[in-house]
């Protein structure tokens, strides 16, 4: 709430407070709201690097340790740049690996996978997310897991070999007995991409907005404006 005060220009504690306390709120013209002529956008820190073996799928748990916030003339200008301050790399081109649990989840996806198609991303996939994105988009590089160690090529060779660019890592959400060595999979991918500074997308949510941010910034530069105006 603090930062968002500081983004419409309105003490919006002071306003929750006396609507608790039932005491008259001062009259706000309608429409003030969508009068304010910036996007500001906080984006989570996290320091999953400092916790040996952890995985970076969150729950409900408050598990950030800061945060970027960010200013920008649109909401994608705002986003790509708390994005690169918490460490993601944006590329412009190269390629993605892309593995998706569960059949509800790689058709909530293949609009955003089909995005990276169009901006000229390589698409990697494990087996069967491959052959549902083959059928519907063709041309899809299958590889293997990393529990796979001798079927060539590996995920964890093309990590380490730098050439997987970022991932879309949507984990299964099937039970954890029947599929408890394709989960273990999942985390070691997110893991090694940790480690080696490769980003990681969990959600479907954010791999929709990172995925148009890159498309954003293939005709786009970010703004870069002192603090000062905003602040007036």
């Amino acid at each position: 709430m603090p930062f968002v005060s500081k983004l419409v220009r309105t003490n919006l504690i002071s306003l929750a407070a006396k609507a608790v306390l039932g005491k008259p709120l001062p009259e706000i013209p309608p429409g003030e709201w969508q009068k304010i002529p910036i996007h500001g956008i906080k984006v989570p820190q996290f320091s999953f690097m400092q916790l040996d073996g952890a995985d970076i799928v969150l729950g409900v748990e408050m598990q950030s340790t800061g945060e970027a916030a960010c200013f920008g003339n649109s909401f994608y200008d705002a986003l790509s740049k708390a994005l690169t301050s918490v460490g993601y790399n944006l590329p412009k081109s190269g390629a993605a690996l892309i593995t998706i649990g569960g059949a509800e989840n790689k058709e909530k996806l293949l609009p955003t996978i089909a995005l990276l198609k169009k901006l000229g991303f390589k698409l990697m996939a494990t087996e069967h997310t491959a052959e549902f994105l083959e059928e519907k988009l063709g041309d899809v590089e299958i590889v293997h897991k990393i529990s796979e160690p001798d079927r060539k090529p590996n995920i964890a060779d093309l990590l380490h070999e730098r050439k997987i660019d970022f991932i879309v890592n949507i984990p299964s959400t099937s039970t954890l007995e029947k599929y408890v060595g394709m989960l273990y999979d999942e985390y070691q991918i997110r893991r090694k991409s940790l480690e080696l500074g490769i980003p990681v997308l969990t959600t479907p949510e954010l791999s929709e907005s990172f995925c148009k941010t890159l498309e954003w910034l293939q005709t786009n530069d970010t703004t870069k404006n002192p603090l000062e105006p905003y602040a007036n």
